[in-house]
């Protein structure tokens, strides 16, 4: 009940200050409060069983919120959705999952999902859709709010042991989807550790772009939700949206990934917005290239603030402070309440400043995947440090740095180690590119080559030979591409991060 307390104690203090704003719509402290007890009182009327658990296909809504915290309140397991998935992606989790009770908006009430609400008993419908559509045994959320009798909602559910609280589906692009097991007071853990490095307090308020479904946009929520901030939700990563949000509610607070703030500065720059309130952006869940931060800082004159995390530890793992701002390369010093070390390919500890797989220890780290024994066996090891995957490096001052990005990604060339992310940041230096992507593709004489795939930015110009000098300039010989492929867009998750399995054929997207 750890959040519910948190939110609680901001209703009674600051009952009618704003929780979230969604469009025209807000919901104060004190509202938040009523509505997530009527969801858990709602869940007593469920024909639940131990079982049991909470599928939320939402946009990033306050329905969403409410019925998360509500989920936490009383006990039951639930499983927010990536709702970029494709429909035989959202039936194998609810059936691996064992799903039994969907939150479902409007929006998703198309003909290619209808045969997925048959695998729920019991479907809570937001918005204007017909039910008749959803099928039998479908309440609208406002009439499941009222379904409940008074108080049951601190009866706690009972359920089997083992089901964590939260199931968070890793979104997979070349296997299904694996879940993520975390419990509530693993995100209250890593939110005390988050808050030790950022200073956040009742007066901020956050745009929240980021889907809630995802690791990142959710603990974004509860950092803001636990100190008593406002939340501003929006449904899409529009920079435009986000610059007129800003300006109208006053955000102090944006976290984003690194590719929407490249087109954010693109269109600030054109005027036309106010964003004087905003002072500090976070970014994560891809590196932040240094060219790219410096140009963030410089046009919206505020600090942006790197950090580094997985999903698999709840998620945040490092994140510089706000005392001493930003730090170029670096994703910050660790959470106090985090250890990380770096190790090499024989599982040694490496020396200060030398590059090794980044492995992270703590009550955070989740405790398995989802009925996967054995992945998870290979990914924590016996004495509980997991292993992420990622290439990086420790400084004197115990900051973190994400050095040559993920181990799968890295290119051999000819017997040489390629580091894409070396490349992205240094083609992201050119005045050139809005978004760059370098990957290895086959090549039977040098085992891969480089392939980098480029947007430019609007109304600019470049050729392949004129950014294969800029990086001979820049880089080692061995690493400079023997490709670039110039496209109107790059493949991207929900969170904006580049999808690069799909940019590896040889002829790319669209040229």
């Amino acid at each position: 009940m750890a959040f519910y307390k948190y939110l609680k104690s901001h209703a009674k203090r600051q009952p009618d200050s704003a929780a979230i704003i969604e469009g025209d719509c807000t919901v104060s402290y004190g509202e938040l409060c009523e509505q997530i007890e009527s969801f858990a009182e709602a869940l007593s009327e469920l024909p639940l069983n131990t079982n049991s658990k909470v599928g939320l296909l939402c946009l990033n809504q306050k329905e969403h919120l409410i019925a998360m915290f509500g989920c936490l309140l009383k006990g039951v397991p639930f499983i927010p959705y990536n709702f970029l998935l494709k429909p035989e992606d959202l039936a194998f989790i609810a059936l691996d999952a064992g799903i039994d009770t969907l939150v479902v908006d409007s929006a998703f009430v198309k003909p290619e999902i209808l045969p997925f609400f048959k695998f729920f008993k019991n479907k809570i419908l937001v918005g204007p859709a017909n039910l008749d559509q959803v099928g039998e045994g479908t309440l609208r959320f406002e009439d499941f709010l009222k379904s409940g009798q008074k108080d049951n909602a601190f009866i706690k559910h009972e359920r089997e042991s083992g089901i964590p609280d939260v199931i968070l589906y890793t979104s997979g692009t070349t296997a299904k989807p694996k879940g993520v097991m975390l419990n509530e007071d693993q995100f209250d853990e890593n939110c005390t550790g988050f808050l030790k490095h950022l200073h956040i307090t009742s007066e901020d308020s956050a745009i929240v772009a980021l889907p809630l479904f995802h690791s990142f946009g959710n603990i974004m929520a509860l950092v803001f939700c636990r100190v008593g901030a406002t939340l501003i939700l929006l449904k899409q990563f529009q920079p435009k949206l986000i610059l007129s949000s800003i300006s109208t509610h006053k955000a102090t607070f944006l976290p984003l990934v690194p590719t929407i703030y490249s087109f954010l500065v693109d269109l600030y720059s054109r005027g036309g917005y106010d964003v004087s309130s905003l002072h500090t952006c976070i970014s994560g869940g891809a590196a932040l290239p240094k060219a790219l931060l410096k140009k963030v800082e410089e046009v919206l004159g505020i600090t942006v603030i790197e950090g580094y995390g997985l999903t698999e530890t709840s998620p945040v793992v490092s994140v510089n402070t706000m005392k001493y701002g930003s730090v170029p390369g670096s994703v910050g010093p660790v959470l106090p309440n985090v250890e990380v070390k770096i190790i090499d390919d024989m599982g040694n500890p490496v020396a200060q400043g030398e590059v090794g797989e980044i492995l992270v220890r703590g009550k955070t780290v989740m405790s398995g995947y989802w009925k996967r024994i054995e992945e998870t066996k290979e990914t924590i090891q016996p004495d509980g440090w997991l292993k992420t995957g990622d290439l990086g490096h420790l400084d004197e001052k115990k900051r973190l740095y994400i050095s040559a990005g993920r181990k799968k990604d890295i290119i051999i060339r000819a017997g040489e180690n390629v580091s894409p992310l070396a490349i992205e940041n240094v083609l992201m230096g050119h005045p050139a590119p809005a978004e760059v992507a370098a990957v290895g593709i086959a090549d039977e004489r040098i085992g891969e080559k480089v392939k980098v795939c480029v947007v430019l930015r609007d109304g600019a110009n470049a050729t392949e030979q004129e950014l294969k000098d800029f990086c001979r300039k820049n880089l080692p010989a061995f690493m400079t591409p023997d490709l670039i492929e110039f496209q109107e867009s790059l493949p991207k998750t929900a969170t904006g991060k580049i999808i690069k399995s799909q940019l590896k054929q040889t002829g790319g997207l669209m040229q």
